[in-house]
């Protein structure tokens, strides 16, 4: 995925999303014909729990990484900090897991002084 996106970006993104989600569910229900009520709804809380995991991802990721153009000052010595990369984690969260992506950066004459911003 882009980093950061417009506005804009990140809806058509997600309405992308939402739209492979309601093409997968029904793909899903054309294979399963006799699937009682309950069966369904099963179904599509289980898709709509990786749409919205999805959904928050687009929204956070695509706002701000912590990537500073500007860069960033080290609080220990108050030199520049170098851009290492982004490391990624995992949220497992009620709405659904969310991949993360955070810039991470490192000073170079404070051995082990490291920022993951934006918190």
């Amino acid at each position: 995925m882009a980093r950061q996106m417009s506005q804009s970006r990140r809806e058509e993104t997600f309405l992308a999303a939402a739209s492979e989600m309601y093409n997968g569910l029904e793909a899903w229900y054309d294979e399963h014909p006799g699937a009682t009520y309950g069966e369904i709804e099963s179904e599509a809380r289980r898709c709509r729990r990786a749409l919205m995991g999805k959904g928050l991802e687009i929204l956070i990721n695509g706002r701000d990484t912590g990537y500073r153009v500007e860069g960033v000052r080290c609080s220990v010595c108050g030199g520049w900090m170098e851009f290492h990369d982004y490391l990624p984690w995992t949220v497992y969260g009620l709405e659904g897991d969310v991949r993360l992506e955070r810039a991470y950066y490192v000073c170079p004459k404070c051995e082990g002084e490291t920022l993951f911003p934006p918190g």
